[in-house]
């Protein structure tokens, strides 16, 4: 049975048995990937609690044919981000970064990119307070990343872009069509999200540029606001469903 070793993000982790877990992992070689970690609650050899929940793991793992479940070996942890852990409402944020790339993220494709973006994010969880640009920046990242992005470039019907459209009052955006519309075109579509010429900037601004350039972005309040109605709502749009985390969001951070 061939062996693999890869750079791992645990992601969700169920108890099997009466010694095993099942563990879902985000690879940075191998993508997505389901395991089942044999022993894992009774061997502190081989897994010394590494399996939990955000751990950053380089994973060693039996792959009999590239399909099913793999069997996890062996881990040595390289992080297991403890801060977060600590803290509700980094864990709640933390939730919400695993759960959008474990919904987004096919079973055993690989996107490094992804991987990377992820690590970054949960790197800063660790070191400093939660912050609701963060949760924003992440959310237009992974959209691009997974090709979900929305077009904010120009009204999708008369082709106006943003600098035409910069002394408008607002701007339109259609969940259906992911594009934007002006507000002479809005009447053509439906549900459409309210928002400013300066928020489609800001979010286009944070999808093209290279991502470790992306801090130096500011939200406004009304940036924040407008993103917060647009996002998440986009994301669901897109999924087909409303991510569990996105409710404990709403529900313990009102005000994310």
């Amino acid at each position: 049975m061939p062996v693999f070793a890869a750079d791992a993000i645990v992601v969700h982790s169920f108890n099997y048995g009466e010694s095993d877990k099942i563990v879902t992992f985000f690879t940075r070689e191998f993508g997505k990937l389901k395991g089942i970690a044999k022993g894992a609650r009774k061997s502190k050899k081989r897994f010394q609690n590494a399996l939990a929940l955000f751990s950053h793991l380089r994973l060693v793992f039996f792959d009999r044919e590239g399909m099913g479940l793999v069997r996890a070996q062996g881990c040595d942890i390289l992080s297991s981000f403890p801060k977060i852990r600590e803290n509700l409402r980094k864990i709640i944020y933390g939730n919400y970064f695993l759960e959008m790339v474990s919904e987004m993220a096919g079973e055993r494709e690989a996107h490094p990119e992804a991987f990377d973006l992820v690590l970054s994010f949960l790197r800063t969880l660790e070191e400093t307070e939660p912050l609701e640009e963060h949760l924003r920046m992440f959310e237009i990242r992974m959209l691009s990343i997974f090709g979900y992005r929305p077009n904010l470039k120009k009204c999708s019907l008369c082709n106006r872009d943003l600098e035409a459209l910069k002394e408008t009052p607002a701007v339109f955006f259609s969940l259906e069509r992911g594009t934007l519309l002006c507000s002479g075109c809005s009447r053509s579509a439906d549900p459409l999200i309210r928002l400013s010429v300066g928020t489609a900037r800001l979010i286009e601004g944070i999808s093209e540029t290279e991502f470790p350039k992306i801090n130096r972005f500011r939200f406004t309040p009304q940036a924040l606001s407008e993103s917060r109605e647009l996002l998440p709502r986009f994301i669901s749009y897109q999924l087909g469903k409303e991510l569990k985390s996105l409710k404990a969001l709403g529900t313990i951070c009102p005000n994310p």
